[in-house]
This record gives C-alpha cells, structure tokens and sequence, in this order.
C-alpha cells in the first residue's frame, strides 16, 4: 500500500497485523503502532498539523516574540520531520527524536529537500540521553507523543524533558482529549494529566482549535484536540 493510501485502523480483521497470532489478543505496544501507522500511512496527527498550518506557525511565532528571536529546539516523537524542518526554516536550532526508523528517514528525506539543517536521532523519549540528544534546549515541541503514553512512561518523559531543559524554557504540546480507538490507539491527555506528569512546569496557556478545518482528519475531529503552553518554573 503507498504511503496516504486508504486504511481504517480501527477496523482489525481487515488489518490482521495489529492482531496477535495466539487465540487471545494481545495489546501492541504504542512502539508497534507507530511502526506499522508510518509503514501503512496512517499518520493523523501529522495529516492534522498540515491542516492547521497556520496555527502551528502562530504558536511559533509567539515563541520567537518571546525569545527575541529563534532558539534552540526538541522535536519530541518528531515523526517524518514536518514542524521540525518548518522550525529550522525559521532559523531555529532544531533537533528532532523518534524511536521510528522509518519516520526518521523520512524525515532527514524532508529536511534535505528543504534545504535546511536539522538534526534527527533515534532516542526514546523516556530517555534522552546528552550525548546523542544534546542539552540546553529552550523550546520543546510535542505534537502527538506524551498523548500515547501511560502514566509511568509520562512522568519519565517528563523528567527527560526538565534534564535537557534551560531554566527558561518552554514547551508546546499539542494532546487529544480522549481516546478514539482501540486500547492500542492514543489514549489521550487530560490537563491534569499533564500537571501530574510535569511537575516542575506550569501549563501558563490553553488552546482549543477549532474542529471543522477543512483537510482536519475524522480522527482527529472527534479527539478533542488541544493545545497546552508550558513553562519552566
């Protein structure tokens, strides 16, 4: 199947991979629905960004304002590359990280037919690690990451993100805010979610798009969609 192609995820006996081959079904692991959403095309929350362009580079340009210019920035789960090289573009110093293979080829693909510099390295975000992510940065971008994780894999996200951070740095998350599928699907993020979980952050800003922007997948409609502003305290 080519990548954009039609497929209902949803729908598991017409999609057998996401089944476990025993007589009783065994949930994947969010890891493996990443893998097989980026081999099959089924990448809403991208799809969705490419939607709300125009909000995403608002809330970029906000950043900017605020910084007196472009910083140093962590593209969290950063998929194919889509915020990270419009970031770059901007003059940011960009560094994307994903445990997906083949969003980080596509990925370094998109960022060399842009012509800028990004960099992208294969860490998990419950763990990054200085000597292959780096330090000291000052934004942190989540489109779609902390929204897919449990409770315990948040809050050690979390703690990454405050190790890599600078003492003024912020975050911008963008959550569903509730679950719209299978057990393996994203479960969603509530804010209070978030508070748990960032407990050295204060959510200083909410956002809710609205819902009927035209190319906005079904998906992602009825998730909720939500964005949250977070700065250090």
């Amino acid at each position: 199947m080519t990548e954009g192609g039609p497929l209902n995820l949803l729908d598991l006996d017409a999609n057998p991979s996401l089944k476990h081959t025993s007589t009783e079904w065994k949930e994947p692991t969010m890891s493996t629905f990443y893998n097989i959403a980026y081999a099959v095309g089924f990448t809403p929350w991208e799809k969705a960004g490419q939607a709300d362009g125009d909000r995403i580079a608002w809330l970029f340009e906000r950043e900017e304002v605020d910084r007196g210019g472009p910083g140093k920035a962590l593209d969290l789960g950063c998929g194919s590359g889509l915020h990270a090289v419009t970031l770059a573009q901007r003059g940011w110093d960009v560094t994307g990280v994903d445990l997906i293979g083949k969003a980080l080829h596509r990925a370094r693909r998109r960022a060399a037919a842009a012509g800028v510099n990004a960099t992208f390295v294969h860490a998990d975000v419950t763990h990054l690690p200085t000597d292959t992510v780096g330090s000291g940065f000052d934004f942190f971008l989540d489109i779609g990451c902390f929204h897919g994780l449990d409770a315990q894999n948040r809050r050690a996200m979390a703690r990454s993100v405050s190790a890599r951070a600078t003492p003024d740095a912020t975050l911008v998350m963008l959550a569903f805010g509730k679950p719209v599928g299978p057990p393996f699907m994203p479960t969603g993020a509530q804010r209070s979610d978030i508070e748990d979980a960032y407990v050295d952050w204060a959510v200083v800003d909410v956002l809710k798009p609205p819902t009927d922007i035209a190319g906005l997948p079904k998906i992602s409609r009825r998730s909720e969609p939500t964005f949250y502003r977070l700065a250090r305290r």
